[in-house]
């Protein structure tokens, strides 16, 4: 039997595509790179890196890097090591990247430590790892890298072609040679091998558990057994021998991807049957492919010669449109026998023997126009047109009878050559008796657009009208008119007068609403809640259109989701709707449509043409990763990367200052299918009050945030639903120097000091107060002591005034008595020298001797009182009372004067003239000049100062 989508094979149960898988493309443009992609491979984070010819380009899911090489020439491979460095060669060049500083990969070059006699290489086209080595193959040598340890080199004597790793084991065609196998450090020929000596190699892989399968690149492909090669047939050689093959890998579930140079990808089963032929018709943006990789979710990478391509190989959904030869959006089809018809808005196509190589659909002569029906009754198909009623036959589509706006054909229960067709003008009865479908009779009476018609139990035709309600027909047994017509609306129990559909579900009518889904109770001619059916759904959700399948699961488009309800052995229901989240946008949403072909196999009609559901092929919804791809410094002046890639998950815990406190995450999800219906949700911990809302957008910026500590998360849901696990990253924000904890420390110790300061203060002002107090009191005392002492001083000042006085009065007193003396020693001077005088006028004129000698007598008795010191040392010690024992000061100061100068310093202390100065040293008044003149000189005074004021300052 045959069917629509995929054809059961043998013994792998491998099965034929029908339609086109879904691809996604990928310019250059779009991953700024160059055109060709040679090799890709994916990181433990599910990051996808492709060796191209700018460089080495790295897909996160929603974000293009490009990491140039030293010598920035194309890179030819990748490979992620154990250790998730990125291994690369390149033109004369290999080595590895690794992130940098912030995370940002940098190239390290493994070549520049080659001695130069091993420098001169071409291109590195395979990476292998095997134990803790690195093998990078060239054409020409064989290099070993272990990490920490030098490059090992490896000649050969033969130039090679490209190796391969299979079985933890090195197989490189030497060219003239044969197949070899790498065994330490040299290449061995395999028993056989030289079979290859002249057939290059496109790829070697494990056949079973004792043979390889080896494509060449032009000479068809081999079983090994160790010992010999021997051909593997294929269903159709002149397919993969009219293009080179560039590589073959094996996909997870067993069948072969082969890329060619010239035509595409081929997928081949075990048994080497074509199970698709996928090219640029196909949807690729190129038909040379030069390398393929199979993801995490099994999703088919091809490197190309101008772009990248995503084929979903182990998606259930394939695509029936403009790359098959279909035009339009999808309304209706049906299988008759071998071909398969499909029924747009531009007409009728056909497909016969949907296999790999026959998958281009023609259009149906005579039916260019809008297709809305299609029915297989009495083995004739019957289309629904805008041009009117057809009847499909082998070579062209025919017009039953001239009417414009045919809906659907449905046969009358009991009389299967009588049809009604649906027009836009009422319902007809058609005859099929004779072979050919013949128009019956026109009703009179009815005339509203009938496009949606079934029979109940009873025989009555039920239309539904989905701008007016639902119509119950009644026709006479002989079929001439209509007997009754019962028109239900909101009145009749059903919840609105529009969108009512009608559908047939376990062989009952069921009339889907606005909400909810009704049947009619026949009692009460009234409509009811189905209850169990309708609590299957949503409360406000619309069902659009329902399909149900042999087995009872039920497909169903509503105005919020497509999905399939299905029933347990116990009746128990469920309901599928993740995995038809992928094309429920691409649904026509004019006119819905399903259309169940078989048990597994289901159409949808799309916006453009149809998508095939392979039921059987459900595939097991991966786990899959959502990672932070960048964090960002908004805060300073220009935006500076802080952390980038694997870089984040080591740097958990980073302490940010606070003038760095905003900060931008970018992220993305691992998962390629229908990436933008992807959706993320983030949550920043001791920020935001829960979970955001699902967003399209990949990346969150935070401003201004306080200090703290924080964790970002954020995860995935994907276009099935499922949600990834969170990614996080965990993080401090320091407060400003202000409120840092030395600054707290300093604050406390400030606040400390203040309050003591405080407390200071309060007690300097209390002890302010209270020396204020007291020194008011004291001021008080003290005025009463001053006041006393003012008094006492006072009367001690009139004491001292009083004994200055009478000091002053004694020493007045002396000083007269000094005067006195002194002018009393100036008298007795005066009056001793006026008597000498007189005696010795006498004696000049006296003759007598005796008188002469009693006169000298006096004259030397006045003498010696003349000369009498006893006045002079009286008189001195009342001067140096007086005069603060001024000879003995002098004396001291000057002890080289003698008493004469001595007696006349006191009298010029006294201001005594020079008259009488000379009276009392009883000499002349020039004597006395003369004896000032020596006096000065002995004082060693200048001439400029005045002896008296000397002897008064002294």
């Amino acid at each position: 039997m045959l069917h629509l989508l995929l054809l059961v094979t043998s013994l792998h149960a491998q099965q034929y595509f029908f339609g086109n898988p879904i691809i996604r493309n990928y310019t250059p443009e779009a991953f700024k790179g160059g055109i060709q992609s040679w090799s890709i491979a994916q990181d433990a984070r599910e990051v996808v890196y492709i060796a191209n010819n700018f460089g080495l380009l790295e897909f996160d899911g929603a974000t293009w890097n490009r990491y140039s090489v030293d010598n920035s020439t194309k890179v030819r491979s990748v490979h992620i090591g154990k250790n998730n460095r990125i291994y690369v060669g390149s033109q004369a060049d290999f080595g590895y990247f690794k992130p940098g500083e912030t995370g940002v990969l940098k190239y390290f070059s493994l070549a520049d430590s080659l001695p130069q006699e091993y420098r001169n290489f071409d291109e590195v086209w395979r990476i292998y790892e095997i134990n803790d080595c690195i093998y990078f193959l060239t054409f020409k040598y064989i290099y070993c890298y272990t990490p920490g340890k030098a490059v090992k080199v490896i000649s050969t004597n033969s130039p090679l072609e490209f190796s391969f790793l299979v079985n933890k084991k090195i197989y490189s065609l030497a060219w003239n040679t044969g197949l070899s196998v790498l065994d330490g450090n040299r290449l061995n020929l395999v028993p056989g091998g030289e079979f290859f000596a002249q057939r290059q190699i496109a790829s070697i892989l494990p056949f079973d558990k004792e043979k390889l399968i080896i494509f060449t690149m032009r000479h068809g492909v081999y079983l090994y057994d160790g010992r010999t090669a021997v051909p593997f047939k294929l269903n159709d050689e002149s397919l993969l021998k009219s293009s080179p093959i560039n590589q073959v890998i094996t996909l997870r579930d067993g069948s072969f991807a082969v890329a060619t140079q010239n035509t595409g990808v081929v997928l081949l089963n075990r048994e080497g049957e074509v199970l698709a032929h996928i090219s640029k018709r196909e949807g690729l943006l190129d038909n040379t492919v030069h390398t393929l990789y199979q993801d995490t979710q099994d999703n088919l990478w091809l490197g190309l010669n101008n772009g990248l391509s995503i084929i979903e190989v182990s998606s259930p959904f394939t695509r029936i449109d403009g790359t098959m030869g279909l035009s339009g959006t999808g309304y209706a089809a049906i299988k008759a026998g071998d071909a398969y018809y499909f029924g747009t808005n531009s007409g009728l196509f056909r497909l016969n023997k949907p296999k790999f190589n026959a998958k281009q659909l023609s259009l149906v002569p005579n039916s260019t126009g809008q297709v809305y029906h299609l029915r297989s009754i009495s083995g004739q198909i019957l289309m629904g047109h805008h041009n009117g009623p057809f009847v499909v036959e082998q070579d062209a589509a025919r017009q039953i009878y001239p009417e414009k706006g045919a809906w659907d054909f449905i046969s009358m229960p009991g009389n299967p050559d009588k049809l009604i067709l649906g027009t836009y003008f009422g319902v007809r009865l058609l005859d099929a008796a004779s072979g050919k479908l013949n128009l019956m009779n026109t009703f009179k009476g009815f005339e509203e657009s009938s496009r949606v018609l079934d029979f109940d139990s009873n025989g009555d035709l039920w239309m539904a009208h989905g701008y007016k309600g639902l119509y119950r027909i009644k026709f006479d047994p002989d079929l001439k008119k209509i007997a009754s017509i019962r028109f239900y609306n909101s009145k009749d129990g059903l919840p609105s007068d529009q969108l009512i559909n009608m559908e047939r579900v376990k062989n009952e009518l069921i009339f889907p609403a606005l909400y909810g889904i009704y049947r009619h109770d026949k009692a009460t001619d009234k409509f009811v809640q189905d209850k169990a059916l309708s609590a299957l759904f949503k409360p406000d959700e619309h069902i659009v259109e329902m399909e149900e399948d042999i087995q009872g699961n039920i497909y169903f488009i509503s105005d919020q989701r497509v999905g399939r309800l299905s029933f347990d052995k116990f009746g128990k229901p469920s309901i599928e709707e993740k995995l038809f989240n992928s094309i429920k946008d691409q649904l026509n949403d004019d006119l819905s449509y399903i259309h169940v072909l078989d048990l597994n196999n289901v159409l949808f009609g799309a916006k453009d043409g149809f998508i095939h559901f392979k039921a059987d092929k459900v595939k097991e919804i991966k786990d899959f990763k959502t990672h932070l791809s960048s964090i960002v410094i908004t805060s300073l002046n220009a935006d500076s990367l802080l952390l980038f890639g694997r870089k984040i998950e080591e740097k958990e815990g980073t302490i940010l200052p606070f003038d760095l406190n905003s900060l931008r995450f970018t992220y993305a999800a691992s998962f390629f299918e229908s990436p933008e219906k992807t959706r993320y949700q983030f949550f920043l911990e001791n920020f935001d009050s829960g979970w955001s809302e699902w967003t399209n957008k990949t990346e969150k910026e935070y401003t201004n945030l306080p200090e703290g500590n924080y964790s970002f998360k954020v995860r995935a849901k994907n276009v099935y639903g499922a949600i990834s696990e969170a990614k996080s990253f965990t993080f401090t924000v320091e407060p400003p120097f202000y409120r840092s904890k030395v600054s707290y420390v300093l604050y406390t110790f400030s606040g400390f000091l203040l309050i003591g300061l405080i407390f200071f203060q309060a007690d300097k002002r209390f002890k302010k107060a209270k020396h204020l107090i007291i020194q008011d009191k004291e001021e008080m005392l003290s005025q009463k002591e001053t006041e006393l002492k003012e008094i006492t001083t006072q009367s001690e000042q009139e004491i001292i005034r009083l004994r200055n006085e009478k000091l002053q009065f004694e020493v007045d007193h002396m000083n007269r008595e000094l005067t006195y003396s002194t002018i009393h020693l100036m008298n007795k001077s005066e009056l001793l020298n006026s008597i000498k005088l007189d005696l010795q006028g006498i004696l000049k004129k006296g003759d007598k001797t005796s008188h002469q000698e009693e006169l000298k007598k006096i004259i030397r008795s006045i003498d010696n009182n003349l000369n009498s010191e006893d006045d002079w040392k009286q008189f001195e010690l009342h001067f140096n009372h007086v005069h603060g024992d001024f000879t003995n000061r002098l004396q001291e100061r000057y002890p080289n004067l003698t008493p004469q100068e001595i007696k006349l310093c006191t009298y010029l202390r006294l201001n005594l003239t020079t008259k009488d100065i000379a009276q009392l040293l009883n000499i002349s008044v020039r004597g006395v000049e003369i004896s000032r003149y020596r006096l000065r000189k002995r004082l060693g005074l200048d001439r400029s100062e005045n002896l008296t004021d000397f002897m008064l300052k002294f």
